[in-house]
C-alpha cells in the first residue's frame, strides 16, 4: 500500500471523507473523541456507525462528555431550566443505548473516580481508524458546536500508521495508556502518543524543534500557553520570525488575554482570525516541518493532565497542502493585533492580564502528573 496523506479542512470535508471510509470498512471502524453529543452531529455519527458493515465498530469517548456538553457544565443549576440543553443531554444517553443495542461498542474513557479525584486527567486524543488502512489525526470532535469551528484532520493511508494507532486505541479502550513513538518513512511522519504521566519528558522533542528553528515559526492555535510560549519567545529573541494566528472570539478568553499581553514583550506577531472560532492546533517550523494533532500546545498537556497525539509531518506534499489550504487563507482572514492600551496597556496592565496563566503555570507544575 502506497502511503498517501490528505489535509482535510473543516468539518464538511472531514465528515464526507469519514462517511465514505466508514461505509467501505469491512473489518473494523474505531473512533476516539473527546466530545460526543446528542445533537445532529452525534446523531449522524450514530446512524453511520449503525449502518456500517464492519463487524468490529467501537466508539471511545472521554468521560468529559458526561460532565460537559456544548461548552456548558451539565450539573450547573442554570442548565436545569434550559429545556433544549436538557433534551440534548438526554439524547446523548439515548444514542449510547441505541449504539450498544445495535452492536457498536461504546465506552467512556478515564472515569473521574468515586470522589472525582481524576477529574482533570483526561484523554484528549482524536483519532479515527479503518481496517489497518486509513487513519485520521487532528482536532475535530463529534459535536455540533465543534463542527462549526475552524479545524482540520489529516487523513493518512498507510498500513503501518494504522496498526500503530490501533494498538494505542485498543490500550485506551482497556483503560491503559502508555508513551509510544514511531517514525514512518512512507508518509514522512513521526507520531508521539503521550499518555499524560511523563508528558514533560515526551514534549522535549517538540520543544527541541522550536529551539532548533532557524528562520520562522507559524502557529495556529486558540489556547497557546507556557512552556511553548516561553520557547517561542526564546526563538524570537534569536531572530526567528514568530507568527501566531488565534481567533478574535475565543471561548477561553483568559488564554487569549495572556497571549496578547505577552505578544509585544516577547516579539510575537499575533493575528486575530476574524471568521469564527479556531480549534486547530498547528505549528509550521522553517516551512518544512508541520506539527499537528490533538495538543493545543498548552500547559495542561505539557504538565500531564491530558493524553495527546502529536504528529510531526516532514512530507513536502503535506506541508505544501497546509500552507496553501490553511495558513495562507487564514493569514488573509486575520488582522494584526496592535496593543493600543485600551485593554490595560503598559507593563502593569500586561502583568495583570498575564497573572492568571502565570499562577496556573506554577500550580500545574506542582499538581500535574508530568
Amino acid at each position: 500500500m502506497n502511503a498517501r496523506s490528505e489535509v482535510l479542512v473543516d468539518s464538511e470535508a472531514v465528515w464526507a471523507a469519514v462517511q465514505a471510509d466508514l461505509a467501505a470498512a469491512r473489518e473494523y471502524a474505531f473512533i476516539q473523541t473527546y466530545s460526543f453529543e446528542g445533537d445532529w452531529v452525534g446523531t449522524a455519527l450514530s446512524d453511520a456507525l449503525l449502518a456500517a458493515r464492519a463487524p468490529d465498530r467501537r466508539l471511545l469517548v472521554d468521560s468529559y462528555t458526561r460532565a460537559n456538553q456544548n461548552d456548558r457544565w451539565i450539573a450547573l443549576p442554570g442548565t436545569l431550566f434550559d429545556p433544549g440543553f436538557r433534551a440534548e443531554v438526554r439524547n446523548t444517553r439515548r444514542l449510547v443505548r441505541l449504539l450498544r443495542a445495535g452492536g457498536v461498542g461504546v465506552r467512556f474513557g478515564r472515569p473521574f473516580g468515586i470522589f472525582g479525584q481524576r477529574f482533570l486527567n483526561r484523554d484528549h486524543k482524536k483519532v479515527i481508524l479503518f481496517d489497518d488502512r486509513v487513519s485520521y489525526i487532528g482536532g475535530i470532535n463529534f459535536s455540533e458546536h465543534n463542527f462549526e469551528w475552524h479545524d482540520l484532520m489529516v487523513r493518512v493511508e498507510d498500513s503501518d500508521v494504522a496498526r500503530f494507532l490501533r494498538r494505542d486505541f485498543e490500550s485506551s479502550w482497556e483503560g491503559r495508556s502508555e508513551y509510544a513513538r514511531a517514525s514512518f518513512a512512507g508518509p514522512g511522519l513521526d507520531l508521539h502518543l503521550l499518555p499524560g504521566e511523563g508528558n514533560r519528558a515526551a514534549y522535549r522533542d517538540l520543544l527541541g524543534l522550536i529551539d532548533g528553528a532557524g528562520r520562522s515559526i507559524d502557529v495556529i492555535s486558540p489556547y497557546l500557553s507556557p512552556p511553548f510560549t516561553d520557547h517561542l519567545a526564546a526563538a524570537a529573541a534569536r531572530g526567528v520570525r514568530i507568527r501566531i494566528v488565534t481567533p478574535r472570539s475565543n471561548n477561553k478568553a483568559y488564554l487569549q488575554k495572556y497571549l496578547l499581553a505577552m505578544a509585544e514583550r516577547d516579539g510575537f506577531e499575533v493575528l486575530l482570525y476574524q471568521d469564527g472560532m479556531i480549534h486547530m492546533k498547528c505549528m509550521l517550523i522553517d516551512d518544512g516541518i508541520l506539527v499537528t494533532g490533538s495538543s493545543n500546545f498548552d500547559l495542561m498537556s505539557y504538565n500531564g493532565f491530558l493524553a495527546e497525539i502529536v504528529a510531526v509531518f516532514r512530507s513536502p506534499e503535506v506541508v505544501e497542502a497546509f500552507r496553501r489550504r490553511v495558513l495562507e487563507p487564514d493569514l488573509k482572514a486575520s488582522r494584526r493585533f496592535e496593543d493600543d492600551g485600551r485593554a490595560g496597556g503598559g507593563w502593569l496592565g500586561r502583568a495583570l492580564r498575564a497573572m492568571p496563566i502565570r499562577v496556573a503555570k506554577r500550580v500545574a507544575r506542582v499538581l500535574g502528573p508530568g
